[in-house]
């Protein structure tokens, strides 16, 4: 086929040329040499040919100039340094007023320096704007006025050239025809290049001495829009009549198009039908309205099925590992330094120590880290690591532990510690106070902190972190103003947001085509490779062709007024775009594919198709009369994970086994089992949820049985249960299989929650440590409850718990803290109240039984139970002795209704009234609940030993359901569920209006009355009513 019009006069240039110096200038290089590329596959040298773009040329002729003037050129961040200088300075005088708040803002600071910018680019002044003051045309215009005086200023005293002085010289020199001679070399321009602006001028002066305008194939329908510079041969293909469906005469031409669910389908569609056609993979151009989101998910899919694939405007920075650190860097600070964001990074490995403690695997030193249990907080880093490192010689040993064994864990434990101190230390010290003032720089040396410390990754990582590194010393070494620190990381990380290439690609975007895989790009610099295999994705109006917001401060009238054509307008954008995309079509050869996404999960929303996409369905059936109805029944069923019937290829594994279990008409067949006997696992699960529909017991519904040799469950003589344990399995079998026989344990991570500081087992704990601590004190000092001093006390170590307390957990905020301790104190209150209306001969405070090696044995139904635990307070009655159990929320569920037992899920009061009485040899008349908190309201719930006489045996009924192996979930999901540790595994729902469901315990409750493995917790059930 007969390449696109500008390769064909590439193809005579050099052909005329020969082997002489030929300067092709383009938008971009990628684009140049794309194009040159397709002269050498044609058959055709490019020797000769020298690729360039209007900056660097101007700089290479205005750079001379410059320095023999004195001035310096300055890059993007000298020349940001500047206009900040001069935004503060405007900001100061009379102009600053009418924009109060704004000044440390970011946005609005960007939208001067853009303002700024746009100006210098358009060959505007301040000395044509008139008078900076407030009392201009209108105070955005006299802001900008204000800000690019100064700006003009610094850069004169500084002897500084920025872009705009740059292109000037330039222009000067090659305007001056007595002291510059024509162009050395055949100069030639690429339709496209702007004719607006500074650049414009250059480009003019450039075909005045002598560079010629290359021809390309033209846009019928469509005049070329105010602002590039444009040639046209005759039409040569069907591309060029987009927009004029009627004049086309030729053959029909080669158009798909086709609607997807999603940008992931749309990809996955592309890459099917690339494979339908029989097209290589370096055959294959996809062109994205949206480079950014689709380059991500070709990316992702590519990468999994080992696809080649060249990335022209590169891959977004956060994909690589350097970018996935910098990234979670800042979410880490934000977050006020949550310890979890910083272990992800440890547990990945994209982060590790220095030297010698570097070989230390991530896993291992983020669960060190964990169990530091930092939570959040900057101090708490450090502070907590260093006294892990002082108590690391206290370690105690091991029950089985050697002293050898013993040393080295010592050793591990302090190299793990030591590795993590190493590891976060030097970055806190490098990250700025987040409270002070400080500068883009500051923040600078703390990302550049943690660069140092990245794992060594792939090639492309490497080029990543060699990038990011140059603009930080960039930053560092420019940006020295300083303001809050939301605003100089908001500019930091502008600057960072950048896209990756091929690793060690130099340049700028966009990069070049490889042989053999696949190429990515955008619509600016699309359809330059001449592939016979073009994908245009992303074609819905949401992308394209894009909105017409106005700059928020130099408005359009603003813009047309000032710069008479010279500024770009918002209007235009809309106009540009698509003749960009008119002519890129046009230069297009072979087969071209067409498509769009018709759902937008981030908002929820149907997405409608693109204008061109109509236009391209008319020149496809050459009828203009085509509607949007006609359209969407030509696009048909989106493009899903299911293949199209029509299309033969499958793209991998997943497409094979799908096309398998897909009826013609896109319905699925009943595959379960086939998909079972190829993936055994997913055919556990599956028998697994089988398992919950049928009525019959199970390994899945918590049957374990009494297999040989025998499971640890089945022996129970040498555990030691606790009362909370037994009362676990009273509450639901299934919860003990998990914490006691399997010894699951959910993730004790400090959870942060801006409302509350401690949870109801933390707050537990501390008034029970206050609790045994002021009865302790107040009888070593002989204080009487009602003495104002016993109060004292109790507030004193309310004060004293609470500071241990917050060492331990993190506190969302001081007034959290603040709020929760005043809480506590009035819970202290209510106890002293407690103890003063009733005062207590105790006789034991937090009293252990069964915690040594000599268990504390009592009967269950006739066989000796092995118990451990320990008793809040033990009182003297004289001829009998008395339990008491503090509870610090309220009395729910202790009331008549729930009985003795409340089904079996309170056995406390039994445990330790037998305890007491075998640890003793003493009567135990009963126990009691305490309730002395305000939300307790210091009530009192007894029960008699009298009441206790049946219990034994109830604990021998729970017993013989564990020895059998039978552990169902419980029958009550609204009773045991809600607060589950293990709800998550049991999946576990909980509604709006308090109820609550879990599939576990529905099927126990539907079969209870049924089955007769279900036959021990049914009579724990109905203990009392028998």
């Amino acid at each position: 086929a007969s390449p696109c019009v500008l390769v064909q006069e590439l193809e005579r240039i050099a052909r005329d040329g020969g082997r002489s110096r030929k300067v092709l200038i383009a938008r971009t290089r990628g684009e140049g040499k794309e194009l040159l590329r397709q002269v050498v596959v044609r058959g055709t040298s490019w020797v000769g040919f020298e690729v360039n773009t209007l900056r660097p040329l101007a700089t290479k002729s205005g750079a001379r100039t410059l320095s023999a003037a004195g001035r310096t050129i300055i890059d993007p961040f000298e020349e940001q340094a500047l206009v900040e200088r001069a935004i503060d300075e405007a900001m100061r005088g009379d102009i600053g007023s009418g924009f109060p708040g704004l000044a440390e803002k970011v946005g609005f600071r960007d939208a001067v320096r853009k303002s700024v910018t746009a100006l210098r680019l358009g060959g505007i002044r301040a000395r044509s704007l008139g008078g900076g003051s407030a009392t201009s045309a209108s105070r955005r215009e006299g802001l900008i006025t204000a800000v690019l005086q100064r700006y003009e200023a610094l850069l004169d005293a500084g002897n500084l050239a920025d872009n705009a002085h740059v292109l000037e010289s330039a222009i000067r020199i090659l305007q001056d025809d007595d002291a510059t001679p024509p162009l050395r070399a055949a100069t030639f321009l690429l339709p496209g290049l702007p004719d607006r602006g500074l650049e414009g001028r250059f480009v003019r002066a450039l075909q005045h001495r002598g560079a010629t305008l290359l021809r390309t194939d033209p846009v019928e329908g469509m005049p070329p829009p105010q602002g590039i510079l444009w040639d046209v041969a005759p039409p040569a293909a069907s591309g060029s009549y987009l927009h004029a469906v009627d004049r086309y005469e030729g053959p029909r031409p080669r158009i798909e198009l086709f609607a997807a669910g999603s940008v992931q389908d749309e990809v996955r569609g592309v890459l099917r039908r690339a494979m339908e056609m029989g097209a290589r993979w370096d055959e294959v151009e996809i062109i994205a309205a949206d480079p950014r989101v689709y380059g991500s998910a070709l990316h992702a899919l590519a990468e999994a099925m080992e696809i080649p694939v060249t990335f022209a405007v590169g891959l977004p920075v956060e994909r690589t590992r350097p970018g996935r650190v910098v990234t979670t860097y800042f979410q880490w600070i934000e977050d006020d330094f949550q310890e979890s964001r910083f272990r992800a990074l440890v547990e990945a490995g994209d982060i590790r120590p220095p030297r010698p403690r570097d070989l230390i695997p991530g896993p291992r030193l983020a669960r060190s880290l964990r169990r530091l249990r930092i939570g959040w907080g900057r101090r708490r880093h450090t502070a907590r690591i260093e006294r892990a490192v002082e108590r690391v010689e206290g370690m105690p040993r091991g029950r089985y532990e050697t002293e050898e064994q013993l040393e080295r864990r010592k050793d591990r434990t302090r190299d793990d510690l030591l590795a993590l101190r190493d590891l976060i230390a030097p970055v806190l010290a490098a990250t700025p106070q987040l409270d002070a003032r400080v500068s883009p720089a500051q923040v600078a040396t703390g990302v550049k902190s943690i660069l140092a410390r990245v794992a060594p990754g792939t090639d492309t990582d490497d080029t990543a972190r060699e990038r990011l590194l140059r603009r930080l010393d960039r930053i560092e070494a420019t940006l020295h103003r300083e303001t809050d620190y939301a605003s100089a990381a908001a500019t930091v990380r502008t600057f960072l947001r950048i896209r990756i290439p091929a690793p060690r690609a130099e340049g700028l975007a966009p990069w070049s085509s490889a042989a053999g895989h696949v190429y990515l790009t955008d619509l600016d610099y699309g359809g330059a490779t001449g592939r016979p295999y073009t994908f245009i994705v992303g074609m819905d109006a949401g992308r394209f062709p894009g909105s017409t917001h106005e700059d928020p401060l130099l408005l359009d009238r603003e813009r047309w007024r000032l710069g008479r054509g010279e500024l770009p307008l918002a209007r235009d954008r809309i106009t540009v775009a698509r003749f960009n995309f008119a002519q890129l079509v046009a230069r297009l050869r072979g087969t071209l594919v067409m498509s769009h996404c018709r759902w937008d999960p981030g908002e929820a929303r149907e997405l409608a198709p693109a204008p061109e996409l109509l236009q391209a369905l008319r020149l496809r059936n050459g009828d203009r009369t085509l509607g949007f109805e006609a359209l969407d029944g030509h696009l048909g069923p989106s493009e899903s994970r299911l293949p199209r019937p029509e299309l033969a290829s499958d793209l991998d594994e997943g497409d094979v086994w799908l096309r398998a279990l897909t009826t013609h008409d896109g319905r699925l067949r009943d595959g379960l089992a086939a998909v079972g006997r190829a993936y055994p696992r997913l055919g556990l699960g599956m028998a697994a949820a089988a398992g919950l529909r049928s009525d019959e017991a199970s390994v899945h519904t918590g049957f374990l049985g009494t297999p040989s040799p025998p499971l640890s469950h089945q022996n129970l003589s040498d555990r030691a249960f606790s009362a909370s344990g037994l009362g676990s399995l009273g509450a639901c079998p299934r919860r003990f299989l998990f914490s006691y026989i399997l010894r699951a344990r959910p993730p004790d991570d400090p959870e942060f929650d801006p409302h509350r500081w401690l949870n109801a087992l933390e707050r537990g704990n501390l008034l029970h440590k206050v609790y045994e601590r002021t009865l302790k004190l107040a009888r070593e000092r002989g204080l009487d409850p009602a003495d104002d001093e016993f109060l004292a006390l109790a507030l004193l170590l309310v004060d004293e718990e609470g500071g241990q307390m917050l060492w331990r957990v993190p506190t969302p905020s001081r007034a959290v803290q603040l709020w929760e301790m005043q809480a506590l104190r009035d819970d202290a209150r209510s106890f002293v109240e407690m103890i003063r209306e009733d005062p207590p001969n105790w006789i034991g405070l937090e009293m252990p039984f069964g915690m040594d090696d000599s268990p504390t044995a009592v009967d269950a139904g006739g066989r000796p139970l092995a118990v451990r635990g320990y008793i809040d307070r033990l009182d003297d009655h004289g001829t009998e002795l008395r339990v008491v159990d503090y509870k610090t929320g309220r009395d729910y569920g202790y009331g008549g209704k729930s009985g003795v037992y409340n089904g079996g899920r309170r056995l406390q009061h039994l445990i330790y009234t037998l305890a007491a009485r075998e640890v003793l040899g003493r009567p135990v008349a009963g126990m009691d609940y305490h309730f002395p908190t305000r939300r307790g309201e210091n009530r009192v719930r007894s029960f008699e030993a009298g009441e206790l006489d049946t219990g034994d045996g109830l604990v021998a009924t729970l017993l013989e359901g564990v020895a059998a192996g039978h552990f169902p979930a419980t029958d009550s999901a609204k009773d045991d569920c809600r607060f589950c540790d293990f709800g998550d595994l049991c999946g576990v729902r909980a509604g709006q209006w308090g109820d609550v469901s879990c599939r576990f315990a529905d099927w126990t409750k539907r079969n209870i009355w049924i089955l007769p493995e279900l036959r021990h917790l049914k009579r724990v059930r109905e203990w009392e009513k028998k």
